[in-house]
């Protein structure tokens, strides 16, 4: 019965590996899929990607319980999710920053004084920034680390564990807007 080792080799094209999946509301739910389905599904998560898209707000959408955002932070140009939900706190905060710009050598240009930011205190609490070089010795600027689209936010160097994404700069997302819309509308109609 030797022919029946070949089974212990490597798994063929069509084994199945178990897959972390994210779904749409940031949960994780792991699958059985196999390795064809899985290239596939590599080869199409760029597109993917574009299926929420960020939008700009006027209001920083404040979770009004949590005093924290309602909604993903994403990036206005690669729709990246910067930040998930109920992270960052709203505070006010004068800070002069530099116009967005992809090239470090752009960053001479104009910029604005903004004046709301949502703070994150950890790091860790981002899943996606890159932080700049030191653009002087006081701060460093936040970035897309996916597009390098900045400056999102601001670091300054005598508080390095806080992190200040400047709302003007992102755009949200609100992964219930999709499911909820219809729902909201019967809420609404029910005030009346």
């Amino acid at each position: 019965g030797r022919m029946a080792d070949s089974s212990n080799g490597p798994p063929s094209s069509s084994g199945s590996v178990p897959v972390q999946v994210e779904n749409p509301d940031g949960t994780q739910t792991t699958t059985r899929m196999n390795l064809g389905d899985i290239l596939a599904a590599l080869r199409s998560q760029g597109a993917k990607k574009k299926n929420y898209k960020g939008v700009k707000l006027d209001k920083p959408p404040l979770n009004t319980e949590t005093k924290k955002n309602a909604q993903f932070l994403v990036c206005t140009r690669c729709n990246c999710k910067i930040i998930k939900p109920n992270k960052a706190t709203l505070v006010s905060k004068e800070v002069f920053m530099h116009h967005m710009s992809l090239r470090e050598e752009e960053k001479k240009q104009g910029g604005d004084t903004l004046t709301e930011f949502w703070l994150v205190p950890d790091q860790f609490q981002f899943e996606n920034i890159g932080v700049s070089k030191p653009a002087s010795d006081k701060f460093r600027y936040l970035a897309c680390s996916d597009c390098d689209q900045g400056p999102v936010g601001i670091r300054f160097n005598d508080k390095p564990s806080e992190f200040y994404i400047a709302h003007d700069r992102v755009h949200y997302y609100d992964p219930n807007a999709a499911q909820s819309s219809s729902k909201q509308g019967a809420e609404v109609a029910n005030k009346v």
